[in-house]
């Protein structure tokens, strides 16, 4: 008991889930959460999600501050209520396990959601039968049970052909919906925590390695092996047994049940939008939770498999093994006798250092700035086709062409139009970037209503014609074309 409590009193301090629900910023950070990261599957764009931040603090003014979205995220991450990741270079967000946890813990209250019902009693009854099963090593016992179930069933089978047995009511039929929808809620924050459990644990295993020095590449293996997370850990060996259930044939009966639900009257008068599309993706969804799991294995296992086979780690570790025996040795030597000492022979092995005056030693020595000579090799071969297209596409569009396009129109009329500007173009450069570059220069040169609109069409090689809306732009002065790019 007294053990139990220190871990609960540790956890009041240090468990992510419990220092978010008791946060000051918990009565905008867990919505804003909810509605922008709970649903995702996968992560979100930093610059997005800092938008979403900066939205959610406008409506709570009593609390503005001079902290960037950037910070707070940064905070978030360090308390591990989010998660980053980096594909292509690119920052990215994605809620925590822990997060998750809380949020699936408020919604719990805020729907009233109760663990007392004929659905998990069931689940319980079925979870029992197969503990009694496989903790009795008597087959003949197993073999009674399952005769004494197949006789329940035909039973069961004759009364409903005959009409004996009530159809379920509609409360019942809703009270099994929540069921199952409760229990499936769980897992996305179930295999996001093994998942963060894979890459803490493989970097334990790096730092363990690191301080115990390499193995020997045909010990690596065995390394791996004795540290594997999927067959030495409890959270391991529960979602084997659960992929494993996935790739079976149950697979195939879970995907006819739901079809058979969702086509049903049930599913289209008493189940909400949202419910349908959760039970309709809900295979999806856990294939696509194990797979997230499964490819994280395999590249935080591939990345230590490297990391124990890398030679430049082994010398790495034999510096460091050298220099704390050189440490250790240094610190018994002056303990026994104190003073001054010299070392006669190198101890480390990198070379004597020749010193007679120590302010004569320079280790290091600027040479000045350095002479870069950069050859030129001109080549006498044409661009190809593909290149000087886009180049030509690139100058007929640009801001100096629009401009020269303006300045002739109005050397005929006092005033042009931006549709009138974008007909007189030339039909191979009415494209998207003319627009961009008549808009850049009605901003600074002509006049824009944004009240009215114009359509155009763009050119190019299509089945359908392309319409383009933009706001109503006058020019009524030329455009000085000499300083544009």
């Amino acid at each position: 008991m007294e053990i139990a409590s220190e871990r609960i009193r540790a956890a009041l301090d240090s468990n992510p889930t419990l220092t978010l629900l008791k946060a000051y910023s918990r009565e905008w950070v867990l919505p804003l959460f909810a509605e922008h990261l709970e649903q995702v599957d996968g992560s979100v764009s930093a610059e997005w999600f800092h938008e979403r931040i900066s939205e959610a603090r406008e409506q709570i003014p009593q609390r503005q501050g001079n902290v960037t979205p950037a910070e707070y995220c940064r905070d978030w991450v360090e308390k591990r209520w989010l998660e980053t990741e980096t594909p292509n270079g690119r920052l990215r967000y994605r809620l925590s396990p822990y997060s998750l946890r809380a949020l699936r813990f408020v919604r719990e209250l805020v729907d009233g959601e109760t663990t007392v019902s004929g659905a998990r009693l069931g689940s319980i009854s079925h979870a029992m039968r197969l503990l009694a099963d496989m903790t009795n090593p008597n087959r003949d016992v197993q073999v009674r049970r399952i005769n004494r179930q197949i006789a329940e069933l035909r039973k069961r089978r004759d009364d409903i052909a005959a009409g004996r047995v009530r159809l379920a009511t509609l409360e019942e039929m809703k009270q099994q919906l929540r069921e199952i929808l409760a229990m499936t809620r769980s897992l996305p924050a179930d295999f996001r925590q093994l998942r963060t459990m894979v890459e803490d644990r493989h970097q334990e295993v790096a730092r363990r390695a690191m301080a115990q020095g390499p193995p020997k590449a045909d010990l690596v293996e065995e390394y791996l092996r004795e540290n594997d997370l999927l067959s030495k850990t409890s959270q391991g060996t529960a979602y084997l047994g659960f992929s494993r259930l996935l790739s079976s044939a149950q697979t195939e009966q879970l995907r006819a049940d739901i079809d058979q639900i969702l086509g049903q009257g049930f599913a289209r008068e008493h189940m909400t939008t949202t419910q349908r599309e959760e039970l309709d993706g809900m295979l999806s969804t856990l294939l696509a939770a194990e797979l997230d799991v499964q490819n994280s294995y395999l590249r935080w296992s591939a990345s230590l498999r490297r990391f124990l086979t890398r030679a430049a780690h082994g010398r790495h570790q034999r510096l460091l093994t050298l220099a704390d025996r050189a440490l250790h040795a240094g610190a018994t030597w002056t303990h026994a006798e104190p003073g001054q000492r010299h070392v006669p022979q190198d101890v480390l092995g990198v070379g004597p250092l020749a010193v007679i005056d120590v302010s004569q030693t320079q280790l290091w020595r600027d040479q000045g700035s350095q002479e870069v000579v950069v050859e030129v090799t001109e080549r006498r071969g044409t661009l190809p086709t593909e290149d000087r297209v886009a180049l030509r596409l690139a100058a007929g569009t640009s801001p100096r062409a629009v401009g020269r396009t303006i300045n002739k129109l109005l050397a005929v009329r006092p005033v042009v139009t931006g549709a009138e500007i974008f007909d007189a173009t030339p039909q191979a450069f009415q494209r998207l970037g003319t627009l961009v570059s008549l808009l850049d220069l009605a901003v600074v040169h002509g006049h824009i209503d944004a009240d009215l609109v114009e359509r155009v069409r763009l050119s190019g090689d299509r089945a359908t014609a392309l319409m383009a809306t933009l706001p109503h732009v006058v020019f009524d002065a030329p455009v000085p074309t000499k300083e544009l790019p």
